[in-house]
């Protein structure tokens, strides 16, 4: 099994606190690390300056979210120059959401995710995407985010990171899509430990995904029970992953080790 975390700036800049909370967790040997990327100027501010953090500090590779909503071709080129210049050779390029409406790309951007995987390819980047076990909110359905990952393929990607899921027959279709179209692309199952099952239920609606009943049906008000079948459906669900064939995972640690350390331990990885 091969692993890999997702970190997010905090919003009151304690880089070192996030740094010690990958401490707690590099010992089981992560590929990478992935920093996500706000859509604002700001939060652009703070990727980038985790993203030096981590460089300063810590032996681990790094690959930093890129999006492309808002931005022209030329402040984006600004960009992976300076991700280049921290020794960043890893992409994960999205398209990022918008703050309210639909999708319009800018005058002088990317029309698509596509566009920008191909601009990112002869930037000299290894480029990651997304995929999508449940239809994304603005897609029209399972099929059209297929294709999208093919596209996203040909333009050069070769490796994804899926969504969450706790799906297994929804993850189970994207696999076997994957294979019946030939789309060369090393999948990646994005795995969220559930923290809190109220806040995972909102974030999932927000995406689109589904939360079977009968995980909802395992918390209650006792966070000790909770935090065991916190770690009962992540366990079973990396079974079930692999079953599939899948052994490539990336955590969305939301900041915190402690969850991930006891899943980890309880498996003996």
């Amino acid at each position: 099994m091969k692993i890999s975390y997702e970190f997010y700036p905090p919003k009151d800049l304690n880089y070192q606190k996030i740094i010690e909370e990958y401490s707690l967790l590099s010992n089981f040997g992560p590929r990478f690390i992935s920093i996500t990327y706000g859509a604002l100027g700001s939060s652009q501010e703070k990727s980038v300056g985790l993203i030096k953090a981590f460089k300063e500090s810590v032996d681990v590779e790094v690959v930093a979210h890129l999006t492309l909503v808002g931005k022209s071709k030329q402040e984006l080129s600004f960009i992976v120059d300076e991700f280049s210049s921290m020794g960043v050779t890893k992409i994960v390029a999205l398209r990022g959401d918008v703050a309210e409406g639909s999708f319009i790309a800018h005058q002088d951007g990317f029309q698509n995710t596509a566009e920008f995987v191909d601009f990112l390819a002869k930037k000299k980047m290894e480029v990651f995407v997304s995929a999508y076990p449940e239809p994304h909110p603005d897609s029209k359905g399972f099929d059209f985010d297929v294709r999208l990952l093919k596209d996203k393929t040909l333009a050069g990607s070769r490796q994804s990171i899926s969504q969450f899921c706790f799906s297994m027959h929804e993850y189970q279709r994207l696999v076997d899509a994957i294979k019946d179209q030939n789309i060369q692309n090393d999948l990646t199952a994005g795995i969220m430990p559930i923290y809190n099952i109220a806040s995972l239920c909102s974030m999932a609606e927000r995406c689109g995904i589904k939360i079977p009943p009968e995980i909802i049906g395992q918390f209650s008000e006792d966070p000790q029970k909770n935090e065991q079948a916190s770690i009962k459906i992540c366990i079973q669900q990396l079974e079930d992953l692999q079953a599939m064939g899948i052994n490539n995972f990336h955590f969305y640690t939301l900041n915190q080790s402690s969850l991930l350390k006891k899943i980890f331990n309880e498996i003996g990885f």
